[in-house]
Order: structure tokens, then sequence, then C-alpha cells
């Protein structure tokens, strides 16, 4: 087997991963985000119509605050229905499913070329439909892309297999370099 479509593959496999840990990364921030929205607006809705209001002597504070609360909740029941959490949360999970699927048809393709189930080339076949397969998932992903900090999480989760890779690309590299200085 050519150790360069080796490569290739463990390479897609961790590009999938990371991608999988962004978009479930942005899935659990907008689910806290909705959830903290979501909370904040019943407590105040519970505020309001609770007997805590009556404790206010002032009556004009007392409708001002009542105003100005529910003008809160509504605000920030207008921001949850803008941002469409739900939607935004359904797509990162179908995404990051979709990065698993590929990242564990990596590792079968592999685990299968190591134990020399399928030819070089069913191998290579093989990466190249996972690679446009990826190339879709990454497009379908434009709808729903993950934060920054949501990268910059995944990278650190994924950052050893990532710097792995990178050494044996170097490697190889190094060793095609050397074979063809040995050929002159």
């Amino acid at each position: 087997m050519s150790v360069n479509l080796e490569i290739l593959l463990k390479e897609l496999q961790c590009d999938s991963r990371l991608n999988k840990d962004m978009h479930f990364n942005a899935a659990q921030r907008k689910h806290n985000s909705n959830k903290y929205m979501g909370i904040t607006i019943v407590l105040i809705n519970v505020i309001i119509g609770s007997s805590l209001i009556e404790l206010l002597r002032e009556e004009a504070f007392r409708k001002g605050l009542v105003s100005v609360i529910s003008f809160v909740a509504a605000a920030i029941a207008a921001i949850q229905t803008f941002f469409n959490f739900s939607k935004d949360i359904e797509n990162h999970r179908k995404i990051g499913n979709l990065y698993i699927e590929i990242a564990r048809e990596a590792d079968n393709l592999l685990s299968k070329l190591l134990d020399n189930y399928i030819s070089e080339k069913e191998g290579r076949n093989g990466y190249d439909a996972l690679l446009k397969k990826y190339h879709a998932v990454n497009k379908e992903g434009e709808a729903a892309l993950p934060s920054k900090s949501d990268y910059q999480a995944a990278y650190k989760k994924n950052k050893e297999d990532k710097e792995a890779i990178r050494k044996l690309k170097y490697e190889q590299r190094q060793q095609f370099g050397s074979v063809q200085v040995e050929r002159s």
C-alpha cells in the first residue's frame, strides 16, 4: 500500500473529526444560549404574574417596572426567534453526524487496506468517493458556520492527531526528496 494513501486517509479521518467537533461545539453553544434565553423569559413572566410585583408600594413605579420587564421578555423572545436556534442546532448536529460517518468510513477503509482486504486501487477509489462526500458535506455545512471559538476548541481537541499527520507528511516528503537526490 502506498504510504501516501494511508496518510491521506488518516488526514481525511482527522479533518472529519475536527469538523464534527466544531459543529457539535456550535450546536452546544447555541443550545445553551437558547436555553438561557428561554429560562430568562420564563422567570420574567413568573415575576410579572406573581404577587411579588404587588409588594411594590408605588402604583406608577409598579406599572412602569412591569412594562419594562415585559418589554425585556418580548425583546429576548424576538431575538430567540430571529436567530432560530432550534434550526441552527439541528443543522450543526446533522452536519456533525455526517462528518462522523466520513471519519468512520475512512477508518474502516484504512483498516481494510492495512489488513489487505482490499487492493490499493480499491482503496484509492474508496478514498476518492469519501473525499467527494467530504466536500459535499463542507458545501452543505456552509449554511451552519461554526464560530472561531468552536474551531479553536475543536482544534485543541484534535491537535495531537493533526500534528502527527503533519509529521508523517513531512517525513514522506523527506523520503521522496532523498530518493530523488539518490537517483541523480
